[in-house]
């Protein structure tokens, strides 16, 4: 019957800390709006080179299967000395630029009024931005609103115009229609009237009481 060993797990001790190289792109290419303070005020990003986080359940090779006296007390030590470390770096890095202005040199003291002077140039820059585009905005409104108005009245006057045409061809044709039935009439009494001349005048007698 063979037996399943354990592997052999040797303590794990804080890394010593290394600088981390600086370019100068990253410098270069600083954001005005980024957390405080950026890195060319900060030196707290150059402290330490963060160790990796290890799974405490995943033995180192070679892998052992893993049986119930496996111990992870290495493990998570190992990951809440990263978790100190990234802490103090954070820390140091939020705290370290605050002295520099008072205490430090005449470059470091130039590059921190130089970072807030492009800092206050950029958001100078972003508020007129900000500004013209809300004056085109309100420029295209006002010409879109004109426009609209200009084409509602068109719309008024054309309304208008085609109304008052149909009303002068109504009362037209209205008038026409009243002139003929007029005229009808006319016609229609110079008529009778004649009859009844032309009957007075071979029978005098009004036999049909038709004349008055």
């Amino acid at each position: 019957m063979s037996t399943t060993t354990l592997p052999k797990i040797s303590p794990i001790s804080t890394p010593v800390p290394t600088k981390c190289p600086r370019t100068l792109s990253a410098s270069l290419s600083t954001n005005s709006f980024g957390p405080y303070p950026p890195r060319e005020l900060s030196t707290s990003m150059e402290l330490v080179r963060i160790p990796q986080r290890i799974n405490p359940l995943s033995p180192p090779p070679p892998k052992k299967r893993i049986n119930m006296a496996w111990e992870t007390v290495d493990q998570h030590w190992h990951n809440e000395a990263r978790r100190i470390m990234m802490q103090q770096r954070e820390h140091q890095r939020y705290h370290s630029a605050w002295s520099k202005p008072f205490y430090g040199q005449p470059a470091e003291k130039e590059q921190y009024r130089k970072h807030f002077r492009e800092t206050l140039k950029q958001q100078m820059q972003d508020k007129d931005f900000q500004k013209n585009k809300f004056n085109r905005e309100k420029t295209q409104e006002s010409a879109m609103s004109i426009a609209y108005d200009n084409k509602c009245r068109k719309e008024d006057v054309d309304k208008y115009i085609n109304k008052h045409m149909y009303l002068q061809q109504y009362r037209n044709q209205n008038k026409t229609f009243m002139e003929d039935h007029w005229e009808t009439r006319k016609q229609n009494k110079f008529l009778e009237d004649r009859i009844d001349r032309e009957k007075l005048r071979y029978n005098p007698i009004n036999w049909s009481c038709s004349l008055k």
